[in-house]
C-alpha cells in the first residue's frame, strides 16, 4: 500500500470516528431529517419488475476530488409495510460526510422493494453502479467497495461472490452469512418454541399472521411478550436454552429484548417472505428440540410446519453463500447477536475454507450483546482493513455486463 493510501485510511478513520460518534448521540428522528452533502444527488431508477414495479430511490455523491473509488452502501431489513426510502441509519448518513472529503464517491439505494429483498437488491445495486458509470468519464471508475449491514451484509456477500468482475471488496456488518435458510430457520424455530412455552401471547400460528397484526405491534404485542418473559423465569430459561438465542449474562432485561427483536420479524415479515419466496420456506417436521426440562413433551407439543419446495429453492438462490470468494470480504459481528447469531460467521468460514478461499475472508468478532452494536472505532478498523486489502488487488471493475 502506498503512502498516499495509508494517509487516506488514517484520515478516514479520524473523520468517521467523529461523525459516527455525533450521529449515534442524536435521536433517530433527528437523524432522518439530516441533509445530504451538497454534491449528493437523489434520483430514481425503474425496477423493470412487474411483481414489484416501484422504482428504486438512489443517492449518488461524487466529490470534485474524486479518487476513482466508489463506496456503495446496502442497507438492512426495512419493514415491508413502510414506504420505500433511502437509508437514514447512522452509517448511511455519516459515511458520505466522512468519505467525500477524502475523494471517495458514495452511493446507496432504497432497493425497489422492502422486506425480504435480497433478489431485488442484487439487481438494484448492479444498476446503481451502472448508472454511476454514466455520470463519470469512461474508464475512470477504478474500484467499487461494498458495505452492507444486517440483510445488507448478505446482499454484499452475494454480490461479491457472483460478480468479482464488478466489485473489489466488501464489508459485511452483522450479516447472515451462513445463509438465508439458516437465518429463517433460527427466527422461525424461536417463534415455534416461544409459542410452546407462552401459548397465550399469539392467537394465530407462526405462518398464519393476520395482515394487520403489525398495527398492534407496539401497543399489544411488545408489552405482552415482555410481560410473559418477566412473569415466568422458568419457561424463559428453557426457551433460551432450547433456541440458543443470545442473552447478555450481566443484563437480565435482554431476555425480553431478544424475544421482541426476533418475534418482530414474524409479525412484520412473514407474509412478505411467503409472497416473495413463492411459498412457505420454513420446515421443522424433522427438528428435534432439546434443552427443556421435558424434551419429549416439547417435541410432541410444538407446532410443526411443512415447507414449500419452491420457497426453499428460492432462499437458496437468494441467498445461500457459496464461499467462492475472489475478492476480500471483511465481516464484523457481535458474538451475542440476538437477530443474526454469530454462528453464521462460523458456518461461512467453514464454507470458504472448503473452497480454499480463506485468504479472502477476515472475520472480526466483537464480544458484546446486540445486533450491529459496534463502536465507531470498530467499524473504522474493519473498513480500514478492507481498504488495505482492496488496495492490494489489481483488477478493477469491468464495464457494463449483466446486471441481473
Amino acid at each position: 500500500m502506498n503512502s498516499n493510501a495509508t494517509l487516506t485510511v488514517k484520515v478516514i478513520r479520524v473523520v468517521l470516528i467523529c461523525t459516527l460518534v455525533f450521529s449515534l448521540s442524536v435521536p433517530t428522528m433527528a437523524r432522518a431529517q439530516s441533509p445530504w452533502p451538497p454534491v449528493c444527488q437523489e434520483s430514481s431508477l425503474p425496477s423493470h419488475d412487474p411483481k414489484f414495479p416501484e422504482p428504486q430511490l438512489i443517492l449518488i455523491c461524487i466529490p470534485p476530488n474524486w479518487n476513482g473509488t466508489l463506496v456503495v452502501y446496502a442497507h438492512g431489513y426495512a419493514p415491508p409495510q413502510a414506504p420505500l426510502a433511502l437509508p437514514t441509519d447512522p452509517l448511511a448518513l455519516t459515511a458520505p460526510q466522512a468519505l467525500l472529503p477524502q475523494g471517495f464517491a458514495f452511493a446507496t439505494t432504497s432497493y425497489h422493494k422492502n422486506g425480504y429483498a435480497v433478489e431485488q437488491a442484487r439487481k438494484d445495486v448492479n444498476r446503481l453502479v451502472k448508472q454511476f458509470k454514466h455520470l463519470v468519464p469512461p474508464g475512470s471508475l477504478q474500484k467499487v467497495l461494498l458495505i452492507g449491514a444486517s440483510e445488507g451484509g448478505l446482499i454484499v456477500t452475494m454480490l461479491l461472490e457472483r460478480h468479482p468482475d464488478k466489485y473489489d471488496g466488501a464489508l459485511a456488518l452483522c450479516g447472515p452469512l451462513g445463509g438465508a435458510p439458516a437465518e429463517i430457520k433460527y427466527l422461525s424455530d424461536f417463534r415455534a418454541v416461544f409459542d410452546y412455552f407462552f401459548p397465550g401471547v399469539f392467537s394465530f400460528g407462526a405462518t398464519d399472521v393476520p395482515l394487520n397484526a403489525f398495527q398492534d405491534w407496539e401497543t399489544v404485542y411488545v408489552p405482552t411478550i415482555s410481560a410473559a418473559i418477566a412473569s415466568n423465569p422458568g419457561a424463559t430459561a428453557q426457551l433460551f436454552n432450547v433456541t440458543g438465542a443470545a442473552l447478555d449474562p450481566a443484563d437480565p432485561t435482554t431476555a425480553a429484548t431478544t424475544s421482541v427483536r426476533i418475534l418482530f420479524y414474524n409479525i412484520w415479515g412473514t407474509n412478505d417472505l411467503i409472497a416473495t419466496a413463492g411459498g412457505q420456506p420454513y420446515d421443522n417436521r424433522a427438528t428435534v428440540y432439546a434443552g427443556s426440562l421435558d424434551d419429549v413433551a416439547l417435541n410432541a407439543g410444538v407446532e410443526r410446519l411443512q415447507s414449500d419446495p419452491r420457497a426453499r429453492s428460492y432462499l437458496r438462490r437468494f441467498y445461500q453463500p457459496t464461499g467462492e470468494l475472489e475478492r476480500p470480504l471483511v465481516a464484523l459481528h457481535n458474538t451475542l447477536d440476538p437477530d443474526v447469531p454469530f454462528q453464521h460467521e462460523l458456518i461461512y468460514s467453514s464454507r470458504v475454507a472448503d473452497e480454499s478461499n480463506s485468504a479472502f475472508l477476515t472475520v472480526l468478532p466483537v464480544f458484546r450483546y446486540g445486533h450491529c452494536n459496534f463502536t465507531p472505532e470498530e467499524v473504522l478498523q474493519a473498513f480500514s482493513l478492507l481498504v488495505t486489502q482492496a488496495q492490494a488487488g489489481e483488477q478493477g471493475p469491468e464495464d457494463e455486463g449483466d446486471d441481473d
